[in-house]
């Protein structure tokens, strides 16, 4: 399967961590890497290996991917991604845990894109979600043909993706998985160790977990002097190895 991943500096412990879990999950992943070329890692951070396609990006991402122009680039990129085979959009600080119902949205219920619903009603989450070919063409077709309102409308990346998906295509074309009690996708929004050591025993039985819930890992920052995003890798690393934090190396 081929994964995207829109990275930028900051990113590089929990970029370590999603890329080794990917490889874990589908060893035959090609892990396409689009870093920000205003704020890209560094050269010693970038993961290498046959599996890895690196490439600097110059579209705005307006700090968390927002705006029309960033979604183009967004599809852009994923749509020079060569091949007929769907992509997984996944974010440096989620970890894919099982590949199972993304198969079973694609390759048995024929679905054109699809996501876990999470924060907003009828759309999937930005953290993990999956396009097929078809869906990339028509979406750049749609956003490049029609005109958008543009007063009071941040455009952010996950609602709006999943909104043109329901446009294109309605619910017999897309999937928008319900969030179901965190049945397929979680958020860690704790940093107390008795607590991680339970969540990483559930998320042995989802789809993904999503590690970047910043305002709750401050404790980490404070104890330690990281920065957020390194706390963010820290969350990621307990959730893999449970009970093992003294094998992680900021």
């Amino acid at each position: 399967m081929n994964y995207a991943i829109f990275c930028y500096r900051e990113d590089y412990k929990c970029l370590e961590l999603c890329v080794g879990q990917i490889r874990r999950v589908d060893p035959d992943c090609t892990i396409y890497l689009f870093d920000d070329g205003k704020a890209p890692l560094a050269r010693k951070d970038i993961p290498r290996g046959r599996d890895i396609i690196y490439k600097k990006t110059y579209f705005e991402r307006n700090r968390n991917l927002n705006g029309l122009e960033c979604i183009r680039g967004m599809l852009s990129c994923m749509r020079d991604i060569p091949g007929r085979e769907p992509i997984i959009k996944i974010d440096a600080d989620t970890l894919l845990m099982s590949l199972e119902e993304i198969r079973k949205s694609l390759f048995e219920r024929r679905k054109l894109a699809g996501g876990y619903q999470c924060a907003f009603p009828f759309a999937w989450s930005g953290v993990c979600y999956w396009v097929t070919r078809k869906f990339i063409s028509d979406a750049l077709d749609i956003l490049v043909t029609r005109e958008f309102p543009t007063r009071n409308q941040d455009y952010p990346e996950d609602v709006t993706v999943s909104r043109l998906a329901l446009y294109l295509y309605g619910r017999k074309g897309v999937d928008v998985i319900e969030f179901q009690g965190g049945k397929y996708l979680i958020g860690i929004r704790t940093c107390d160790s008795g607590q991680l050591s339970k969540l990483a025993k559930l998320a042995r039985r989802v789809s993904a977990v999503h590690c970047g819930q910043q305002d709750f890992y401050e404790p980490i920052i404070q104890q330690s002097g990281c920065t957020i995003r390194e706390a963010c890798a820290r969350i990621m690393w307990e959730i893999l190895h449970p009970g093992e934090p003294e094998g992680f190396r900021l």
